[in-house]
């Protein structure tokens, strides 16, 4: 079995949380060099065509105003132009206007100056008037501008754009490290963060599961956990005492003090049980009224020895709101190895001993499995521990009791009644395992269980044309399920029955001292329709023996 302590936060949280954002920080620096390089780049080529097309504005205007003169006029120009660049680029410009064409030529191959023409002259220059090239891995520029009757095409190669790149590539390196970095740092802040949260979240947790809220003491979840835990680090056998103290009639007390200074009362109980004991001992808060008390390497010289301080000490007084409050105490004593090996058996063996102390009016009891009612008590023990089982297995089965009508004879309804199929000792009656299953926190998926069953019973006769409501018996503990209501809808519906076909019945007493608590669900049957009817009625609140 898993234990609690097993459940925890996965080691390796952090170290996966660091690799995932040294990933997204690398695919951030991965897109930042990206984008930035390709807009720099076309911000750069943008910026040389604007250049170019302002020249061969120049030129035009110059083939203008000159006339006959023009071509010798734009070859000044062009050297002029020329000089003024570190490197003389490659240009060729082509000139049309009335009188006829002319061209100029400087350092741009043949070959290459007929690729860029054949090129530029498959673009469509009738709406793109210029635009770059990058031929053999040279980069041309170009333009071609109209006015009136003139045209001229200007097409220069371009050595600042490899440059500008060159530049921006470096730049850019440079940036997307420094980038890259502070990504770094901000993961491995964001998952050195957000493990830590998560560590304190799964610490709350383990802690709200494993201990108390009122007192702060441990529950028994974290006892068991904690003995099973140890069993298996060591190949020991456990050994220790097991102590279950009960505060007497504590219920009286909460209701004359109210809630209120009900639970102080338990704090500062609590926090004198806690100063008797020894370090090594553990402190566990098991109930309302009770608490458990494991002392490991303790026989019985010492556990009774034990018993009798804490009863000496919890004896005297408690001040709550200036008000002296006396308690008395009954405990129960298991120990281990000699009554059983196993933590969970061990705290039925004291709730046994627990009551064979009240069963006495002793103040104590050591649990004894030679007499009768513990073997009584073993056989609820081994009964507890096999309700998993039974339900699992589905061994528990509803019988159907009819309710006649005595004149006609018809078959009104009838009662579910269910009784377990033990695999050794036959048939169980409900008085020997209704009570074990509200106490063993089964009581939900019991009564799951039962309306299931019921209800798919019911669906059953209906396809023969048997129409034959069914009354279910359940516990006050099954109406505390919040969701009991939607599940039986749920099912109603899936089964296509309509809900008077079931009825939810209660015994008296029990309802009447949890009506409360349980009006919520009643008031939901009653929404949907499911019929509500009191079981026993006269033997609780309205008995005359009551009145």
């Amino acid at each position: 079995m898993t234990t609690l302590f097993e459940l925890q936060l996965d080691k390796h949280l952090r170290r996966k949380l660091i690799f995932i954002c040294l990933i997204v920080a690398f695919v951030v620096s991965v897109i930042y060099g990206v984008v930035a390089y390709r807009l720099s780049n076309d911000l750069g080529v943008d910026t040389e065509i604007r250049y170019l097309e302002k020249r061969a504005l120049l030129l035009l205007a110059e083939v203008e105003e000159e006339g006959d003169e023009a071509q010798e006029r734009v070859n000044e120009l062009i050297s002029l132009m020329q000089s003024s660049e570190p490197k003389p680029e490659a240009l060729f410009l082509n000139v049309r206007d009335a009188s006829g064409a002319w061209e100029l030529n400087q350092f741009m191959p043949q070959a290459t100056l007929m690729q860029v023409l054949s090129e530029v002259e498959a673009l469509p220059t009738s709406t793109l008037r210029s635009g770059s090239l990058s031929i053999d891995g040279n980069y041309f520029l170009w333009t071609k501008q109209v006015k009136k009757d003139t045209s001229l095409l200007l097409i220069t190669s371009s050595h600042s754009i490899d440059q500008a790149r060159a530049h921006i590539i470096k730049r850019l390196s440079i940036s997307s490290l420094i980038v890259f970095w502070i990504a770094v740092w901000l993961a491995l802040t964001l998952s050195s963060w957000i493990a830590k949260r998560v560590e304190g979240k799964n610490e709350a947790l383990r802690k709200l599961a494993t201990h108390d809220n009122l007192t702060g003491l441990p529950n028994r979840l974290y006892l068991v956990d904690l003995i099973e835990r140890d069993q298996k680090n060591t190949e020991q056998p456990l050994v220790g005492a097991l102590l279950l103290i009960n505060i007497d009639k504590f219920k009286e007390v909460n209701e004359t003090l109210g809630h209120r200074n009900g639970d102080k009362l338990l704090v500062v109980f609590s926090h004198r049980l806690h100063q008797v004991l020894a370090p090594e001992q553990q402190l566990i808060r098991s109930n309302g009224d009770e608490f458990l008390i494991w002392a490991p390497h303790y026989d019985e010289i010492q556990a009774t020895e034990l018993v009798r301080t804490l009863t000496a000490t919890l004896n005297e007084p408690f001040l709550i709101d200036q008000l002296p409050i006396h308690l008395s105490i009954t405990t129960g004593v298991a120990l281990a190895p000699i009554h059983n090996n196993d933590i969970e058996s061990l705290i039925i063996q004291t709730d046994i001993a627990l009551n064979e102390a009240r069963k006495h009016r002793s103040e104590w009891s050591i649990f004894d499995p030679s007499k009768q009612l513990e073997q009584d008590g073993q056989q609820t023990l081994r009964y507890r521990s096999e309700l998993a089982d039974a339900l699992r297995e589905q061994q528990f089965k509803l019988y159907y009791q009819p309710k006649v009508d005595l004149n006609t004879g018809q078959i009104l309804s009838a009662e579910a009644l269910a009784r377990w199929h033990h695999p050794q000792d036959g048939v169980v009656p409900p008085l020997m395992f209704i009570s074990l299953i509200e106490q063993s926190g089964k009581v939900r998926e019991f009564g799951r269980y039962v309306i299931r069953t019921a209800i798919r019973q019911i669906d059953q006769w209906q396809t023969k044309g048997i129409a034959v409501p069914v009354a279910v018996n359940l516990s006050p503990y099954n109406l505390l399920d919040p969701d009991i209501v939607s599940f039986t809808e749920s099912l109603l519906q899936n089964f296509n029955i309509a809900p008077e076909m079931l009825e939810i019945e209660l015994t008296e007493t029990a309802t009447s001292l949890h009506l409360q608590t349980i009006s919520k669900s009643l008031n939901g049957f009653k929404e949907i329709g499911v019929k509500l009817s009191i079981d026993d009625f006269g033997t609780g609140m309205s008995s005359l023996a009551y009145i």
